[in-house]
């Protein structure tokens, strides 16, 4: 790979596989003008040498190509040791949950669907290699660690040096015991000037103090009954807490070793790792919601539709609220794409997506786009003639988008059709009855000469 787990910037090499050449070229000015090093091909079994020897640092991967299709280079990548932790971002016009679902199986990192937009495989490209970079730091910092305590098993004539050589706290403490055997506190037989700055004092007044009178909250944290265990068992402490004093405050890993009648006691500042794992943590619930996100309306996807109402439905049941669906599509829409285009079609999608967004707005609804040019509205607790409102406020809301396709063309207005169910979910009705009567209501909406909401009852499907 061309840069390093420290690099602060996110440059490198990728490998972009298509077998369109305009999509390469594309992938490849894009990128090129971000500053990374792109290679391209248009064949699977070319992808798999060529990122074998590469090494890239990301792979844009196509999935329909002529010989091997996407899924089998990405499953080859990931199961051959020299390639299987190059992250791989699949871009296709393939755009089903299954579809999505196959290329997460086969270890793909994420999934952009075509016609794709630039700042969004930009934006992914970013996110993957910093992803990677950090993984990498923390696989990094894990290693330096194990390497730490390693050093601390060795027998107590490298003690010293090791004092002088670490910036962890480091200390030696012989156990207190009362008349019974109880140990009772522990003596400071030496300190490093970390450990003695911990405690408000020096290497040299620290040596004979009593542990508990120099730092009482060690008790409060039960870090005192922790190394008296290691005393008592032999097994070795290995902990991490939250430390806070007038000199110290962060995170910290506790060691403690066994060493005749006492421990070695090492704490080193994890403070930067916790933070990159919060910061990991936060990247993966981000990811997570761009997952549930259409690319190209920002909006709900057909994924997350499918699983909040089936979340919506089991809330609804369980506490006997109602539950109102409203299914949505943009009106001779297939006209409107071979008459204007389909960049002009997008926008239309993109303009519509953001009305219905607007003015569906309680915390608990949710717009989706269902497919192609419908959208679907779920809206929980929310009984027939509240569902009917919002409708006919969504309608009025569509007629007033005005679009400017490119050329001569006049501007054009929107409309779109409305079906409209509710119900109050009972156990022996599943959500599909609730989208088989809100898509009936649709199509008479269509039928009775679009631009309209019709509203239909809930019927079993058994």
């Amino acid at each position: 790979m061309t840069s390093s787990p420290n690099s602060s910037s996110l440059t490198g090499e990728i490998l972009v596989v298509d077998d369109t050449p305009a999509n390469l070229t594309l992938l490849r000015q894009m990128l090129s003008a971000r500053g990374y090093n792109v290679q391209v091909c248009r064949t699977g079994e070319v992808a798999i040498k060529s990122a074998t020897l590469m090494q890239p640092d990301l792979v844009l991967l196509d999935i329909r190509m002529p010989d091997l299709d996407g899924y089998d280079v990405c499953r080859w990548l990931k199961t051959h040791p020299e390639t299987a932790e190059i992250p791989v971002i699949f871009i296709s016009v393939l755009e089903t949950t299954e579809e999505k679902v196959a290329a997460f199986q086969v270890g793909g990192a994420d999934y952009v669907t075509k016609p794709f937009q630039a700042e969004e495989v930009i934006a992914r490209v970013e996110h993957q290699l910093l992803v990677r970079r950090q993984k990498a730091q923390l696989e990094l910092e894990i290693r330096e660690r194990e390497l730490t305590e390693a050093s601390l098993t060795k027998s107590r004539s490298l003690l010293a040096s090791v004092l002088n050589s670490t910036l962890d706290s480091v200390s030696a403490l012989q156990a207190l015991r009362n008349q019974d055997g109880t140990i009772v506190d522990f003596e400071w037989l030496l300190a490093n000037a970390v450990a003695a700055t911990a405690a408000e004092t020096t290497p040299e007044a620290i040596t004979g103090q009593r542990l508990l009178k120099l730092m009482p909250e060690y008790a409060a944290v039960g870090l005192f009954d922790d190394l008296v265990r290691v005393v008592e068992t032999g097994k070795i402490l290995n902990r991490e807490l939250c430390y806070e004093s007038d000199t110290l405050c962060g995170w910290f890993q506790a060691i403690a070793i066994k060493l005749d009648d006492g421990v070695t006691l090492t704490f080193r500042d994890v403070t930067a790792r916790k933070q990159m794992e919060l910061a990991l943590k936060a990247s993966n619930v981000e990811l997570q919601q761009q997952a549930n996100l259409d690319g190209l309306t920002q909006v709900a996807n057909r994924r997350r539709f499918d699983e909040y109402l089936q979340e919506t439905w089991t809330y609804c049941l369980k506490h006997q609220r109602p539950l109102s669906l409203i299914l949505g599509d943009v009106d001779r829409f297939k006209m409107f794409n071979d008459t204007y285009g389909h960049q002009t079609g997008d926008v239309c999608l993109q303009k519509v997506a953001q009305t219905l967004r607007s003015l569906v707005q309680y915390p608990d609804d949710l717009v989706a786009r269902y497919g192609g040019e419908e959208f679907a509205i779920i809206l929980p607790q929310t009984e027939a003639a509240g569902a009917i409102r919002v409708a006919r406020r969504l309608q009025d809301a569509i007629r007033q988008i005005i679009l400017y396709p490119e050329g001569d063309s006049e501007p054009t207005s929107v409309t779109i059709s409305l079906g409209v169910s509710s119900v109050t979910p009972l156990s022996s009705l599943a959500p599909a009855a609730l989208i088989e009567a809100a898509d009936r209501a649709l199509y008479r909406a269509k039928s009775e000469g679009r631009d309209r909401a019709c509203w239909q009852l809930v019927r079993s499907l058994t």
